[in-house]
């Protein structure tokens, strides 16, 4: 098939040169727009992350078979990119990402290989970003229990001076309403861990 379309692309520039006067220009145009055409067989297309064999070469460390958008010609990019995509699953969240990444999901992978460096790259760019969203994370918590610690000492102590019923009533509400804001915050991290990290739980 390759050769087929080299020699056609052979015929097709001659023909061309020898209709026309030859100009540098108008011809590298035309080589130009014929190797973009020879190079039609890198296909783009969906692919399922597993090369049918026993062994399940594509397949992810822990069994999945994800679906990429690649190379599926001749020279395609396939495993590579698959072992990317299974990297960026990592469940790492650590200051030493690269080892983590290469004893956990990106072990299956032999080395060298350019699907071990690209599962590598991927995983410990997920890792990073983890690691560093779980801190983030943990500043904020930090500093939500740190106001509420304020807030309820401060209003604990108009509670305890108030010299009247509505003093004291608008005290406790204010302790009630720390309690509700700290459920709201604790829920709000919750749902912003599962929702960004999945599976991934931070180490606090």
């Amino acid at each position: 098939m390759l050769i087929i379309m080299l020699i056609s692309i052979i015929i097709m520039k001659t023909i061309i040169i020898m209709k026309m006067k030859f100009n540098t220009k108008k011809w590298l145009a035309i080589s130009m727009i014929l190797f973009a055409i020879g190079n039609v067989s890198a296909v783009f297309e969906s692919y399922v992350c597993d090369d049918g064999t026993s062994s399940g070469n594509n397949k992810c460390g822990d069994g999945r078979t994800p679906t990429v958008m690649c190379d599926t010609g001749p020279t395609g990019n396939c495993p590579v990119i698959c072992a990317a995509e299974c990297g960026s699953a990592t469940g790492c969240i650590t200051e030493y990402c690269k080892s983590c990444c290469a004893a956990g999901i990106c072990k299956k992978y032999p080395d060298p290989s350019d699907e071990l460096n690209a599962c590598l790259s991927s995983c410990v760019g997920t890792c990073e970003v983890n690691a560093q969203f779980c801190e983030i994370i943990l500043i904020l918590q930090s500093v939500a229990v740190g106001m509420a610690a304020l807030m309820l000492t401060i209003n604990g102590f108009k509670w305890m001076t108030a010299d009247d019923a509505s003093g004291r009533t608008d005290a406790k509400r204010g302790v009630y309403y720390v309690f509700i804001g700290l459920a709201l915050v604790i829920i709000a991290f919750a749902l912003v861990n599962y929702l960004y990290i999945g599976k991934v739980t931070c180490p606090f």
